[in-house]
């Protein structure tokens, strides 16, 4: 929790704000498959784990939704693990995307839009370079 308000850095901002986007989606996504609301197909669910699209909601959840919030709570916080939290957001996200191409063997535009994500989290969660000055001789 915050112990007092400070100005984010754009930079942080813009983590914080894409992050919890990302969560959000997952988190929708993931109680529409709970709920039945979004389906996946029959061919699709045929070759899901049990062929539950509960447990693939669930999954989704904890491996997409959770990291992505700790990563938007981090960076608001402006909290030095940050950069670690965000690393692992990002390859977990990654991975969903990976594991749903050859669990589910069906390519949506969103694959490579949320990879696309992914890669950004993790350059904007990323430690700034060190500066280097130029040397003088």
């Amino acid at each position: 929790m915050m112990s007092s308000l400070h100005r984010l850095s754009p930079r942080r901002a813009a983590l914080c704000l894409l992050s919890g986007m990302l969560a959000t989606w997952a988190f929708a996504g993931a109680l529409g498959l709970i709920a039945g609301v979004v389906t996946l197909g029959p061919a699709a669910e045929s070759r899901l784990p049990w062929q539950s699209p509960i447990l693939a909601g669930f999954l989704l959840a904890v491996v997409v939704g959770l990291p992505m919030t700790v990563v938007a709570l981090t960076a608001a916080d402006d909290d030095p693990a940050t950069a670690r939290t965000t690393l692992t957001a990002a390859v977990a996200l990654i991975g969903w995307i990976l594991v749903q191409l050859v669990v589910l063997r069906e390519f949506s535009w969103l694959q490579p839009v949320c990879v696309i994500l992914a890669v950004i989290v993790a350059a904007l969660g990323a430690p700034p370079l060190p500066s280097r000055t130029p040397v003088r001789h």
